[in-house]
């Protein structure tokens, strides 16, 4: 590109253009969107949008600038656009009867509400699979198979198989189903930043992990999902021992005549530390922490009682000894309680420990650069914050969520969706139907999320499936970070997916056929009619609620003569159409709307900026 500056728009729309035209074998689109120089963050203001609608020429500003906002409290404007943003953030998509709810109750309301995590627990995934596949215990169809234990190998391999595709699909329900809370957005932190791979947990050598490896995988999961606003040195402590992690890092096969250093490792490197300038632990540090971590063992896996225990035997009896960066700590041989004392330790390093997690939170909930005013005036107060409310992650959600750094129009329309967020966040949003009318059809109903998180894995991520242990590269990778979703085959995926969405497909299983078609009438018929009738401000509020930055009156007069007034010059034709259907709704009628409603919306979500949020 040379010295020349494209807005986001423009290199978005200049790279679809070249992935549509050719697909290659190389990947040129990735290379560009994965820009290795930082020259400031891009981003429009729109000023005057009530001339723009009214035919006189709008203004907009596009600037590149520093982000100078910090976490002093927000106290500007409060409009649907600052609803959406808080929504999309900390969920997937929007429902608009909640961003209408949270548009009434004002930003501090609206943060405090979605911060109220309901500590009931979810249903548990069932027997899905049972009319096709028995289960080999004779579990019901239907019933909880989390607390169902396999005693040997010589039968539940199959079993074992069908539960932990029901977990994956059981996780993606959640999601489709999430209430307005940021539960489900913070499970998902939790499992990208502390992961395990459900089938490389299964395929562990243990002799049980075979035929039992789904329920300690759920028990994984339920842990974030209890913990999803709680203690974060709590979690590390239960992580820690959990069977599911002490199989996927190997603790298990730790002794003091073999010792393994994986899990130690990544305790401090990944989890806890991070490999930031200020984290200055050595390898001998790793080689001492994996002696602290000997002995633990996974017990009784073949029982619904399977436990972590100490295993005096197995561990080193030796004096640990640390390097200066942990004050040169010695854990002398206490056996079970070196864990403790190890986790206090890295805990001590306050400072590494709360701006590593920060970093962590601020690039999977705002924005993947921290340039050093943003190190200075969020990340370090907020660490402070964190490490002053003595490790609870609440507290720094509340002040993040409702700093003004947060709400700054820099951090709006510049972060690219996940596969969860796109697919998910659409679904949501245009009220499709992905659960079935038969609650109680638990294989119709598991197969649909199955197919969902199966299309998901397409375009890199999918419940229960990481690429390693430091989790999708979009969330931690430099210098790219999130532009890793995309690439030419992921793109044209997620596009696919969304057409197919607006044109609908059956999903059949078990006699049941479920139908996924986005309801584009239900969807427009949410604004007032005064809105529905005039095709300005129908375009304009579609694209209001369905993208990050708004267009120009240009853009939007173009959009509406293409999609609402199919090519003709007055506005008459669109209102005459809609009044029509809504004075006599018959299938002539909804057949004209409809067709040319779809076309505006499918319009507006195959716009780049859909991607972005």
């Amino acid at each position: 590109m040379g010295n020349n500056t494209l807005s986001r728009r423009d290199l978005f729309a200049k790279l679809l253009k070249r992935l549509l035209k050719s697909a290659q074998e190389k990947d040129p689109l990735f290379e560009k969107y994965s820009r290795k120089i930082y020259n400031g963050r891009r981003y429009s203001s729109l000023i005057s949008l009530k001339k723009d609608l009214t035919g006189k020429p709008g203004s907009m500003t596009e600037r590149v600038t520093e982000v100078t906002s910090g976490l002093a409290p927000y106290t500007g404007l409060w409009t649907i656009s600052e609803a959406l943003h808080l929504l999309k953030r900390t969920g997937y998509g929007f429902k608009k009867s909640d961003a209408d709810m949270i548009l009434g109750l004002g930003m501090n309301q609206a943060v405090d509400l979605i911060l109220t995590v309901d500590s009931t627990p979810p249903q548990p995934p069932v027997n899905h699979y049972g009319k096709e596949n028995p289960d080999e215990n004779g579990l019901p169809y239907g019933a909880d198979w989390t607390n169902d234990a396999f005693v040997s190998n010589d039968i539940g391999g199959d079993t074992n198989g069908h539960r932990t595709s029901s977990l994956s699909s059981w996780s993606l329900g959640l999601a489709f189903n999430q209430d307005i809370t940021i539960r489900e957005k913070m499970t998902l932190f939790w499992y990208h930043f502390i992961p395990v791979d459900f089938e490389f947990v299964k395929q562990s050598s243990n002799e049980f992990c075979n035929t039992n490896s789904a329920r300690i995988c759920y028990k994984y999961m339920k842990m974030f999902r209890d913990n999803a606003v709680g203690n974060y040195k709590t979690l590390i402590r239960e992580m820690a021992t959990q069977p599911a992690m002490m199989f996927y890092l190997n603790n298990q096969a730790n002794t003091k005549s073999a010792p393994d250093e994986n899990f130690a490792r990544e305790v401090m490197e990944l989890f806890t530390l991070g490999k930031d300038e200020d984290s200055q632990y050595t390898e001998a540090d790793v080689i001492q922490a994996a002696k602290v971590l000997t002995g633990w063992r996974v017990q009784n896996l073949n029982t619904t009682a399977e436990a972590t225990n100490f295993v005096d035997s197995l561990h080193d009896t030796s004096t640990k000894r640390f390097s200066s960066f942990f004050n040169n700590t010695v854990i002398p041989n206490t056996g079970a309680g070196e864990l403790d004392l190890f986790i206090d330790m890295i805990f001590a390093k306050s400072k590494v420990v709360s701006e590593y997690i920060c970093r962590r939170l601020y690039r999977f909930f705002v924005y993947y650069d921290i340039d050093a005013h943003i190190e200075s005036n969020v990340i370090v107060p907020l660490a402070q914050h964190f490490v002053a409310n003595n490790w609870n992650i609440l507290p720094v959600l509340d002040k993040l969520f409702k700093s003004e750094h947060f709400f700054d129009m820099a951090n709006r329309g510049v972060y690219i969706k996940s596969p969860l967020d796109v697919i998910v966040g659409t679904m949501r949003t245009f009220n499709i139907n992905y659960n079935v009318q038969n609650s109680t059809d638990y294989e119709a109903q598991y197969h649909i999320w199955n197919q969902f998180n199966y299309a998901m894995y397409d375009m890199q991520q999918s419940i229960g499936a990481i690429p390693n242990v430091a989790g999708w590269q979009a969330f931690y990778q430099k210098p790219s970070f999130h532009e890793y979703w995309i690439n030419s085959n992921s793109i044209q995926r997620r596009y696919g997916l969304i057409e197919y969405l607006f044109y609908g497909f059956d999903i059949e299983k078990n006699g049941a056929t479920t139908r996924m078609e986005a309801d584009v009438i239900a969807f427009v018929k949410q604004f007032p009619n005064a809105i529905c009738e005039d095709p300005n401000l129908l375009v304009h509020e579609c694209i209001q609620y369905l993208l990050p930055i708004d267009f120009s009156l240009n853009a939007k007069n173009a959009i509406k003569t293409q999609t609402l007034l199919t090519g003709q010059d007055s506005d008459n034709y669109w209102t005459r159409a809609w009044q029509s259907y809504i004075s006599s709704p018959n299938e002539m009628t909804l057949s004209i709307v409809k067709t040319r409603i779809r076309s505006l919306l499918l319009t507006i979500v195959e716009f780049a900026e859909y991607q972005l949020m």
